[in-house]
């Protein structure tokens, strides 16, 4: 078999958490490389990137596309528009992390059901094998969605807990200085992106998109779904959290459940670990404690699931409650990146 010709990829936004996974998970994987281009804004000039052992400038002046293989935005959604219109014009694949195309019908957003099926499917050509712009679901998009088509959800509740991270580099270092300032007691920093404190506290409403959400979950079930979700910013650095009450199609007993999400690509159930009990003491006659935690997230690209318990306000079986622990951005670069090399021809 003939080797891959080396690939020249574009990332918009190379400076921020999405774009350094990505460059990270590039770097880790065979992807053959002949070009890495990371652009960022112009607050970035004169920072450098790593990329297998070398240190690469980040450039602020947008390259010429035209001859590339593959643009990767993980910029801010306003920034995402002009950025696809560049990359048609210079007829160059395009894969938006950002979420502002989303709502276009005729952009393709497959799932990883999709991505797997097309794995297993050798060298078919899907609908999006060839297509010039792709969509990439949110974080908690990808992780929710396997969720819901494992166990045929009808209807499903939702409160998600994002860390600073939602927010950006700028959420990260905002709650790292507001927690400083608090411990030594002196004035707190200028306000971060949530737009007041975070440190010590929690704020409703915050954190991520929840009409992407919607959306994305519209798309990726292809069906209509009965969701209503919540998202609260919480003072943590990395993962999100979410609770889901879950309303089934049909009945199912706690052995079902669990099988049926066990045997989902990219989930793993746990049955115990530490912090479960919040701060209860651990005692040694207790039972053991059932996680996960968002802290048990940091370097997994799986979707962690705990505390499966029936919801005793529906009918025996109908009614469930999980407890999801994952990092969306490990799965949003994870899918990204997958789809990019079934674009790209890489397998």
């Amino acid at each position: 078999m003939r080797e891959a010709e080396p690939k020249r990829l574009v990332v918009f936004g190379v400076t921020g958490h999405l774009g350094q996974q990505l460059v990270e998970k590039i770097a880790e994987g065979d992807w053959p490389i002949g070009e890495l281009i990371g652009v960022a804004s112009a607050g970035s000039a004169g920072a450098e990137f790593e990329f297998r052992g070398e240190f690469l400038d980040v450039v602020s002046e947008w390259p010429v596309l035209k001859g590339r293989d593959l643009v990767f935005i993980c910029t801010p959604p306003a920034e995402a528009l002009e950025i696809v219109r560049e990359a048609l014009r210079a007829e160059v694949p395009c894969v938006d992390c950002t979420g502002a195309l989303g709502n276009q019908p005729d952009v393709p957003m497959p799932s990883p059901t999709d991505l797997s099926a097309a794995a297993a499917d050798g060298d078919h050509l899907d609908e999006w094998s060839n297509a010039p712009l792709l969509e990439i679901p949110s974080g908690t998009s990808l992780a929710w969605a396997p969720v819901l088509e494992a166990l045929s959800v009808s209807r499903v509740v939702g409160t998600v807990l994002c860390s600073a991270s939602a927010l950006g580099q700028n959420g990260v270092s905002a709650l790292s200085g507001e927690s400083i300032a608090l411990f030594n007691q002196v004035d707190e920093p200028e306000l971060g992106p949530a737009a007041q404190a975070v440190a010590f506290d929690v704020i409703p409403g915050s954190g991520i998109d929840c009409e992407r959400v919607r959306s994305d979950l519209s798309r990726l079930l292809g069906r209509e779904l009965r969701l209503d979700l919540a998202s609260v910013l919480v003072p943590t650095f990395v993962g999100e959290g979410a609770s889901l009450a879950l309303e089934l199609s049909d009945p199912a007993n706690r052995e079902t459940v669990e099988a049926c999400l066990e045997a989902t690509e990219g989930i793993t159930i746990v049955r115990d670990g530490l912090g479960s009990r919040g701060l209860v003491a651990v005692e040694g006659d207790l039972a053991a404690p059932i996680g996960p935690t968002l802290r048990d997230t940091i370097g997994s690209d799986e979707i962690l699931i705990g505390r499966v318990e029936p919801d005793s306000s529906l009918p025996v079986g109908v009614g469930w409650r999980l407890w999801l622990a994952f990092d969306p951005l490990r799965l949003t670069a994870d899918h990204a990146l997958r789809l990019a090399r079934r674009r790209l021809g890489l397998g």
